[in-house]
């Protein structure tokens, strides 16, 4: 099957256009999303919490416990004393400042690309953030 594009040049040069307008306004929405102060606070914030090495042993701590109980949390059989441990080092980790800032900025930042999805959603009249998931946050 051929394209329209193939038969007519002022479609093909028209896609071509679009396409390239579509990339420019990319990467304008990514830069202007990446100067806000919410973007820079978590910055900011992920480099703190990975120079902290007190935050960085709670969260190991955290994780492999974790995977240690992994299978037992899956199958919603952990006994309470597992239960009490995950919570003691959940409780742990959230108490180390640099990993409060980090989960405050995060929050910001997936707030603020939220509030951006819905507009963007708004004005090109689908759910951006379903037609652009691969792992991000707009889609919350």
């Amino acid at each position: 099957m051929v394209s329209a594009e193939a038969h007519d040049p002022a479609l093909a040069a028209a896609s071509d256009a679009a396409e390239i307008d579509a990339l420019v306004a990319g990467g304008t929405f990514g830069a202007r999303l990446g100067a806000t102060p919410e973007f820079a606070a978590l910055l900011a914030a992920s480099a703190a919490l990975t120079a902290d090495s007190v935050a960085q042993d709670a969260i190991a701590a955290c994780r492999e416990k974790q995977q240690d109980f992994r299978v037992e949390a899956a199958m919603n059989l952990l006994t309470e004393e597992q239960a009490v441990e995950l919570d003691r080092l959940m409780n742990a980790m959230h108490a180390v400042p640099s990993v409060v800032s980090y989960v405050d900025a995060l929050s910001a930042f997936t707030a603020l690309c939220q509030d951006t999805s819905a507009v963007v959603s708004g004005l090109i009249g689908i759910d951006f953030a379903a037609n652009s998931r691969s792992g991000g946050c707009c889609g919350g």
